[in-house]
């Protein structure tokens, strides 16, 4: 059993860690494969917006250069977690342990259901049933009209993740010991073990489970052949989605928080030691590698038709009195050069960006209160549209942009509608 992550995470408080030295970078021929996205998006039931989480909903409208605050929906404790929209409807989990269901066009509160514990991921939804994890160890599915528990399924690990529903199945990620679950999975008493799962939607009966050789927070990505997913035993696994079996691995040099994107057949990732990395869906080889620079990458990255898109979180220690602010970047699809960098004034980059032809949305945080976080609209040519301040620690929420209207969770424990 790996257990060098949690060195990691006090190390990351007090010094540098090393740099992945290992780099390589070739031209990829992929343009024969289309991006998954090929209409604009009208619905975002998942965490990345759909099974491929790429964060890209394509050509529509941009939300005004001067946007407002339709409504907003205060709850018990901050939100980590990100919104999910779909039927009319906002869903997005609180660290005040309830899930919450909101009418996307006033922001009045349909039903909320309360689970044992924290919910920092996100949920899905799928045919009328809502599904999300909680710390209280349980997966539950619930009727996306009333709220309702359909059922559940209790686990030997905490789960920060977020599912992904597809064909009947729900995919997703159990164990969270290290870093922002520490604490929580101690009084838990947790197993240092993480399992990627495949349960029916309909019953939550298991129709597989593969064992890791650490936590699993990634939120799974699913092909018609392939489930994807970032483990903390710093590999991307490439599982059967029939029966969970290993298809190949790709081995990093530090943790995988990130979800996984699919698109013109390869799949992007970042890594915990501020890599992105692009390799072959089919067979795991190696594309690209770049290298932020960065003390770590939580974020997933948005997968456009031309660009990769992610945020970082950069060195800063105790022993030099520069401050160093997280960035945006943008990463050639099919090379890994990098083409800019979007300079925050926040410290990092935890949210992970919704994307448009022309602008992507992120949120920025920051360990404490304080002010210059909360959501940036940028270019695609690294230029900012606007920026919108939030109170509190910031945005770690990943934006979603349905019908002209950006939802997101805050740390001052607020649901945000924008246009």
């Amino acid at each position: 059993m790996k257990r060098t992550n949690r060195r990691r995470f006090l190390a990351a408080f007090s010094s540098s860690a090393f740099a992945f030295t290992a780099g390589c970078q070739r031209p990829v021929a992929s343009t024969s494969e289309r991006h998954p996205v090929s209409e604009p998006v009208t619905s975002w039931p998942t965490f990345r917006g759909g099974r491929y989480n790429t964060g890209y909903i394509g050509d529509v409208s941009p939300l005004d250069s001067e946007p407002s605050v339709e409504w907003t929906f205060e709850a018990g404790d901050a939100f980590w977690g990100s919104p999910i929209v779909a039927d009319g409807t906002v869903y997005i989990g609180s660290a005040d342990s309830a899930l919450y269901a909101l009418d996307a066009e006033t922001g009045e509160k349909r039903w909320s259901f309360e689970a044992g514990h924290r919910i920092e991921g996100t949920p899905a939804y799928a045919d009328g049933v809502v599904y999300i994890g909680s710390y209280d160890k349980h997966l539950y599915a619930l009727d996306a009209e009333t709220g309702e528990e359909r059922w559940s399924r209790g686990f030997d690990g905490l789960i920060r993740g977020s599912p992904t529903v597809w064909d009947g199945t729900v995919y997703t990620g159990v164990g969270c010991h290290n870093l922002a679950c520490a604490w929580y999975a101690e009084e838990a008493n947790v197993s240092e073990t993480g399992w990627v799962c495949a349960l029916d939607a309909e019953t939550g009966e298991t129709e597989w489970r593969y064992e890791v050789g650490d936590e699993v927070v990634s939120t799974p990505a699913v092909t018609n052949n392939r489930v994807y997913v970032g483990t903390s035993d710093e590999a991307l696994y490439a599982l059967s989605r029939s029966t969970g079996e290993v298809e190949w691995t790709y081995e990093t040099r530090d943790m995988i928080w990130s979800s996984p994107a699919v698109a013109y057949g390869s799949v992007y990732f970042t890594d915990w030691n501020g890599n992105v990395h692009a390799a072959d869906a089919a067979t795991g080889e190696q594309e690209w590698l770049a290298d932020t620079a960065g003390r770590y990458i939580s974020g997933s990255v948005a997968v456009g038709e031309e660009a990769v898109y992610v945020g970082h979180t950069p060195y800063n220690t105790l022993d030099d009195p520069t401050t160093n602010h997280a960035k945006v970047f943008r990463f050639d699809r099919e090379s890994g050069a990098e083409n800019w960098s979007f300079e925050t004034p926040a410290l990092e980059v935890g949210s992970s960006p919704v994307l448009t032809e022309d602008l992507l949305y992120v949120g920025t945080h920051r360990q404490s209160d304080g002010d210059g976080v909360g959501v940036h609209a940028i270019t695609t040519d690294g230029q900012e549209e606007w920026f919108m301040e939030i109170d509190g620690r910031g945005v770690g929420s990943s934006p979603a942009l349905v019908d002209g209207r950006l939802y997101f969770g805050g740390t001052d424990a607020k649901v945000y509608a924008v246009e």
